[in-house]
């Protein structure tokens, strides 16, 4: 559990940096998974005939950086929530990882401990969550270098990630690190203070690609602060609230850089992606609710996923139309 004055830096700047919450043996095993479906995802490009080989010789880092260099759908096999924008998408990129080790992860006790100290001990998984594998900026091109989950993250709030309906929700950022995250790799940043608002502060469309929203610099610099790095080690969790402005600085290592964005509410509350499953992972008044089994956290999203492809969800999955009709105002030029 988090001490009173981790606490009270949490409420005074909007962020805390956790050091090294998780060590190798907590880690190794989705480390594990990721390598066995990245091996799923070059056996299918390549009989697709969108890579020239499966590359099994080469280590996770490598094979990653070599297959996404020729084939940018690579992501979609490893993400962690469906996409929101599927038209015209091929079914096979409309998929999430959902594997054992990653359901793991989002339940893990040392993780939901933290999240109890915010929260309370009714705690639901919210479905606004990615895993950011990012390869040194200079192999991106084309779009690839504007998408913040392979390249620098944009400047935003969590908050404008979720339709209208989250705007009471009790809603907590963990930010993960599988790798180490210097400022060379592209580590997190954050203005101290900025959540103080309990405002959604005004976000453009990106230029490059309309889906990377941003939060123009005149806003930015509202406060007079200046932006604060937060290089971590692996293992370790920087909790974020829902209002506090942050993005994370390109990778110009020649590493992998890799995190998790994983999202927790109070259980019963709007998740602001009402499409999508959530799931009761911690309850102090009604432990039988708890999902325990990896195999109903599949289920749910295998059961997404196919009313979405078939047209049976109604409804949209997000709300960018909000953002888009700021293209036109001055701040965003």
């Amino acid at each position: 559990m988090l001490s009173a004055a981790q606490l009270q830096q949490f409420a005074d700047q909007g962020f805390l940096l956790i050091p090294e919450v998780l060590v190798d043996a907590d880690l190794q095993p989705l480390e594990a998974e990721y390598e066995d479906a990245l091996s799923e995802a070059a056996a299918q490009l390549f009989q697709r005939g969108h890579i020239r080989s499966t590359y099994d010789d080469l280590p996770f880092d490598d094979r990653y950086m070599t297959i996404l260099s020729e084939s940018p759908s690579l992501f979609y096999y490893l993400g962690i929530s469906l996409p929101l924008d599927y038209e015209g998408l091929d079914p096979n990129l409309v998929r999430a990882h959902t594997g054992q080790h990653l359901f793991g992860l989002l339940r893990h006790p040392k993780i939901l401990d933290i999240v109890e100290s915010v929260l309370g001990g009714e705690i639901s998984s919210n479905p606004i969550q990615q895993v950011r594998l990012k390869p040194p900026q200079r192999l991106l091109t084309g779009t690839m270098a504007d998408y913040s989950n392979v390249g620098a993250t944009t400047w935003h709030q969590d908050l404008g990630a979720a339709m209208d309906e989250a705007l009471d929700t009790e809603l907590l950022t963990v930010w993960f690190a599988m790798t180490d995250a210097s400022e060379e790799m592209g580590c997190l940043q954050v203005i101290p203070g900025s959540h103080k608002d309990s405002a959604l502060s005004l976000h453009c469309p990106g230029k490059n690609n309309q889906a990377e929203n941003y939060i123009p610099t005149s806003i930015l610099q509202r406060h007079g602060i200046n932006p604060v790095s937060l290089p971590c080690r692996r293992g370790s969790v920087v909790l974020l609230t829902k209002y506090t402005e942050h993005g994370a600085l390109a990778n110009e290592s020649d590493r992998l850089r890799w995190s998790f964005d994983l999202r927790y509410q109070k259980t019963g509350e709007p998740t602001g992606r009402p499409a999508f499953p959530s799931f009761v992972w911690r309850s102090r008044s009604r432990p039988e609710t708890e999902i325990t089994d990896p195999r109903v956290y599949e289920k749910a999203w295998a059961d997404t996923r196919q009313r979405v492809l078939s047209g049976e969800q109604t409804g949209p999955l997000y709300e960018q139309d909000r953002w888009l009709r700021n293209r036109d105002n001055p701040v965003c030029a």
